[in-house]
């Protein structure tokens, strides 16, 4: 009776072996494949300015992508996608002081100023970038051993800036000889002319891709990104904001924020 009920397991065992082996020998025939995606990650700006320092900041994501085999061989395939990059970009002000003006929720530039504008005292910012990201590279993948298989990725990350808000730390100043206030933030404030609308970055991951079920895939990625362009606009003077003070003759010196940024991210993308 034992050997029977093991007989009848072992087929059985059989069975579901080779149907998941027929699994995933159909999901590597298959020259397209799409789903969802989301990531996680932290953000690494890298200074051009010695006036600010940076911090780690956390980054996700999410999104659809896409992956199509080449005619010639199912290990190599072209991904694309469209995703949402939400941002935190940190940085804190080192040695000397740092200004800007404001009204309101507008932070103002060289160029714009009322008798009404405030003086802040900046010490700390935080920028909360949203891009629209459209990545397209290039798929290599391993055949499947069983339900698994190696994939490394790599290509080129087009970031459109859509939205962008900043949180600073700080106080309030009378630059005239009047003490500050107590530390305050200056939550959700606007800046104009700041933030350069295209970001791009090279992007690297390797990760596997696991046959769950049926023709349904997990691919689980980790990587980096490497920024190569500026993450601010530097071109013209008159779009400045931050700037330093003579303190006898309250003359400004105006300065712009210079960085790119890396970034490191866990990805999980969800494939039909």
């Amino acid at each position: 009776m034992n050997s029977t009920k093991f007989s009848y397991l072992f087929i059985l065992s059989l069975v579901w072996l080779q149907s998941q082996n027929a699994f995933s020998q159909a999901v590597a025939e298959k020259r397209l494949q799409g789903g969802i995606t989301g990531a996680v990650g932290l953000n690494f700006p890298k200074m051009g300015t010695n006036m600010l320092e940076s911090s780690v900041g956390f980054s996700s994501c999410f999104g659809v992508n896409f992956t199509r085999s080449t005619k010639e061989s199912q290990n190599i395939a072209f991904n694309a996608g469209l995703e949402f990059d939400i941002d935190q970009i940190n940085y804190k002000v080192t040695g000397t002081d740092v200004f800007y003006r404001f009204t309101d929720k507008q932070i103002k530039t060289k160029d714009q100023t009322v008798s009404t504008d405030k003086y802040f005292n900046l010490l700390e910012r935080t920028y909360e970038p949203l891009y629209l990201t459209l990545p397209l590279g290039l798929t290599f993948r391993t055949d499947f051993i069983g339900d698994y298989r190696g994939v490394f990725k790599f290509g080129l990350r087009n970031r459109l800036l859509l939205t962008s808000s900043v949180n600073d730390k700080g106080s309030v100043v009378d630059v005239s000889g009047g003490l500050p206030t107590d530390l305050t933030e200056n939550i959700g404030m606007n800046v104009d002319k700041d933030l350069f609308f295209y970001n791009g970055n090279l992007g690297l991951s390797a990760g596997v891709e696991w046959n769950f079920s049926g023709s349904t895939c997990l691919l689980i990625e980790a990587g980096f990104n490497y920024g190569f362009m500026p993450l601010h606009l530097t071109g013209k003077e008159q779009n400045y904001t931050l700037f330093n003070l003579d303190p006898n003759t309250l003359t400004a010196s105006y300065f712009r924020n210079q960085a790119t940024l890396n970034q490191t991210h866990l990805k999980f993308t969800l494939l039909f």
